[in-house]
């Protein structure tokens, strides 16, 4: 998941502490202390750590989230993310190396999969957990 245009970016040397809302799309490379609120796109770098909920139509996560995430339509944990906190939405993605340690809610009716990339997990259908 990529955001075709980035509308909003934090740099890796900045710190926010309160709410940060956008209509478009953001880009954290930073530290957020807050809420995060998008009506599109929200991209956690794998520099970044957010401490509070997030919530948006798309999250892609590379860094850390310490909170819940709330997407309309899909969470994508990448390789080096971690996220603890619970997530719901319609689509989830957890690449092999991503530490999750929370709940999941899938929304959307049974259509809604839980997308894995690594094979043996998805013959067995069970998804992967990794702790610290």
């Amino acid at each position: 998941m990529a955001a075709d245009q980035i509308d909003t970016i934090v740099g890796t040397q900045v710190e926010i502490k309160g709410s940060l809302r956008n209509q478009g799309s953001i880009q954290i490379h930073g530290t957020v202390t807050g809420d995060v609120v998008s009506d599109a796109v929200v991209i956690i770098a794998e520099t970044a750590t957010v401490n509070g909920p997030i919530t948006a139509k798309q999250v892609e996560v590379s860094g850390q989230v310490h909170g819940t995430i709330t997407a309309e339509d899909q969470i994508e944990l990448q390789p080096k993310s971690m996220v603890k906190g619970d997530l719901t939405t319609r689509t989830l993605s957890i690449k092999p190396g991503a530490i999750f340690i929370g709940k999941s809610n899938m929304h959307g009716g049974a259509a809604a999969p839980i997308v894995m990339d690594d094979e043996e997990s998805v013959n067995k259908k069970k998804p992967r957990l990794e702790l610290e």
